[in-house]
């Protein structure tokens, strides 16, 4: 009896596992790039560009000063605490609605030129404050410590 068994058992396994396959296949045709797929929202070489370290800013030297000038006037003096993490930080601010505007703007104009870094903003509950994690490839650590350094 077990014998008789058998062979139907396999075959249905190996007929769901090619049902499988074929789903991820015709699934990943919609999308007409062969590298990315329905589960990830970008390619696997835009994940290696992040996690490899990939730290190639496009702002010029005088947009970079202006940048900065902007973390140095209006972002960074209402700091209250920074946490570390193994990829970058988390910044915790009061809670103020410019400076929450302020923080958005920066985050805006920061994707446009560093695409390497993930930007997490939050308001925390109770008016505790504003939260901004930067992180990424353990590189990014570095690069922001490095940012803050010239500030």
């Amino acid at each position: 009896m077990k014998n008789k068994l058998l062979i139907p058992v396999l075959a249905l396994g190996w007929i769901l596992l090619f049902l499988v396959l074929g789903s991820t296949y015709f699934f990943n045709s919609f999308t007409k790039d062969t590298n990315e797929n329905v589960w990830s929202p970008i390619t696997w070489e835009e994940h290696l560009l992040v996690f490899d370290g990939a730290l190639t800013c496009s702002l010029t030297s005088a947009e970079l000063l202006e940048r900065k000038q902007v973390l140095k006037e209006k972002i960074f003096p209402q700091l209250l605490k920074k946490e570390s993490l193994d990829n970058g930080y988390i910044y915790y601010f009061e809670d103020e609605q410019q400076l929450a505007e302020d923080i958005l703007e920066f985050i805006g104009k920061e994707k446009q030129c560093c695409p390497f870094f993930k930007f997490d903003f939050s308001v925390l509950p109770f008016k505790k404050g504003l939260a901004l994690q930067i992180s990424g490839s353990p590189a990014v650590k570095d690069f922001l410590k490095d940012m803050e350094q010239t500030l």
